[in-house]
Formats: C-alpha cells, structure tokens, sequence
C-alpha cells in the first residue's frame, strides 16, 4: 500500500492533461462540420441538411435515422472524451451552419448553453434526445442522465430523434421511422444478448478504475458497479477510495479491473498490480478512438466488440 503523497502524486493528472498528453490521436472541433468525420451523406456526397450531434452515440442514432437524406457529425472529435470534451466558443458559431442540433439534457453545460442559445435565436432544430425519459437517483449520482446505457431506454431516445427529423424534413418521415423502427430491432437484440450473458453470469459485480458511466446497467440488470473515480472524468481518486475498491475486490473475490476506453488506465493498473487482477477495456459509447473510426463504428458495434467480450469474462459467464 502506498502513502497519501505516493498517491496524490501518481494520480495528480486528470482525465484531460493525460489526453492531452496524446495530442496526436485528437482532432480540433474547427472545420468539424465541413464533411470530413464521422458524417453521413447521400451517395453524391450532397445532403440536404446537416445535424450536430452531441457526442459519440446521439451520432449513431441520428445517422442510423437519417439515412442517406442528412449529413450527421459528431462535435467531439475523434479520441476525446464525449463527457469533458471542453469546446472553444467557435462551436456554436459551427453548429448554427447545421439545420439541427441533437444533444443530452444535463450532460454537459457546453451543451446545455448551446441548446439555449439556439433555441432564443430559432434558427436551428434543437433536439433533446432524452425528451421524456426520467433519469434516477442511481449509485453514483442524483439524475443520472447516461440513459444511453441501457439499450432498451435508448429505443425511446432514438424514437425522439426520429420524431424531430420527421418535423424537419416531412417528405421523408416514413423513410425516418422505418429507419428508427430497424435500428431499434438491433438495440432489442443488444439487450436481450446483455440479459443472456447477465443470466449465465456467476458474479454481479463490476469494477471500473475510470469514471462511472454504466450505473443505468445497475438498474436494467442488477449489476453491482464500483468506481474510486465517481462520475466526472476529471474527479481523483483519493487513497482511501482506492484502498476500499481493493477492500471489495479482495472481500468479493475479484479478478478483473475496467477502464473506460477514452481515458488512462493507469488506475486500473495500479489496482490491477496491487490485487492480481486482471485489466479489461469497456466502453461508454463516449470515445471514439481512431482504430473504431476506421471501422466506422457506431453503438452496437462498442457494445458487441468491447462490452460483451468484457463482460463475458469479468461477470464470469459460463460458455453457452
């Protein structure tokens, strides 16, 4: 065990110097609407309209909607983080050139400030994807809003959305509801595969040495989720937190350690060291990463191609 200096000093980092620190693998916001990242358009490379898109999964579910008829950006470049990602004040001067702006409610204050001011100007669709949905108190904070955790809930979210470009655009709300319809189909099936390995599992309990995203798995499936870090990205562990996720592993008989992919896992290592664990990615659909981008990945595949896999082996889930 280490002393209070010894981890002040280890963990003095946040979230957002470490990530700046591998400026190589982030992308500025400036130009981030000229058609280069993350965007969809008709197969002549001309869309009618443009929507912003908060971050990384409010893209895939616009776009998934949307189809060939609007180009869909993600504001948080490639390689930050969708919940501390910190624009310059260019971003609502960009975001005032698109026909429509989708974000979360209560998620982050630069949003929330866009969404106002692009609501007294009425210039631009504001689209609130989680109109409707009640967040709860969960285990880590009071209205917890990460709603798109839970792949059922997100089927309302995605309905939301559908529902706002049909009022922009009405000549193509029967192309946009079919679109919802089917990608809500692939989201039942995310959740039912979620529920099969949640059932073959021998343990509910779930450490993430990063900030805690994934409490909405605590209500839709029982699962039993501790983070030193809270739910900020930007929060320190203290030494006391971290000796009492090592008192849990140990007391619960714990062998592996999650980090979020967007940020360091230098904690999870550390715990990982200190208690013979061992470490494993998982994904709060927040990060993009350039390897994921290459691949065009959108919500089901983080779920299917980092979620599962982890899960499959931190929650100890027999074979099928």
């Amino acid at each position: 065990m280490v002393d209070d200096t010894t981890m002040s000093n280890q963990y003095a980092l946040t979230r957002r110097s470490a990530l700046a620190s591998a400026s190589g693998l982030l992308v500025g916001v400036a130009g981030c609407l000229s058609g280069d990242d993350n965007e969809v358009d008709s197969g002549d490379g001309e869309a009618e309209y443009t929507v912003s898109a908060g971050f990384l999964a409010l893209w895939d579910f616009t776009r998934q909607i949307a189809g060939e008829h609007m180009n869909v950006v993600d504001l948080v470049p490639v390689g930050e983080h969708g919940h501390d990602f910190n624009p310059g004040p260019s971003v609502v001067a960009d975001v005032e050139e698109s026909d429509a702006f989708v974000y979360l409610r209560d998620f982050a204050s630069w949003q929330d400030d866009t969404a106002a001011e692009l609501e007294s100007e009425d210039d631009v669709h504001v689209i609130e994807a989680a109109e409707g949905i009640e967040f709860f108190d969960s285990p880590a904070e009071d209205d917890d809003e990460q709603f798109w955790m839970d792949p059922v809930t997100c089927q309302e979210g995605v309905d939301n959305i559908a529902d706002a470009l049909s009022e922009i655009d009405p000549e193509n709300a029967d192309e946009y509801a079919e679109n919802a319809a089917s990608f809500n189909e692939e989201l039942q099936d995310v959740h039912e595969e979620f529920e099969d390995i949640v059932d073959r599992a021998e343990t509910s309990d779930l450490i993430v040495a990063t900030h805690d995203s994934f409490q909405w798995w605590h209500d839709r499936y029982g699962l039993d989720i501790y983070s030193p870090i809270g739910t900020s990205p930007d929060n320190e562990a203290t030494p006391q937190e971290t000796e009492e996720i090592e008192r849990i592993m140990e007391e619960n008989d714990i062998g592996h350690v999650l980090y979020d992919v967007g940020e360091p896992d230098d904690l999870a290592n550390y715990l990982a060291d200190e208690t013979d664990a061992e470490v494993l990615p998982i994904s709060p659909v927040e990060t993009q990463l350039p390897e994921y981008d290459e691949a065009d990945w959108g919500y089901v595949d983080h779920y299917r191609e980092v979620n599962f896999p982890t899960l499959e082996e931190a929650l100890e889930a027999s074979p099928n």
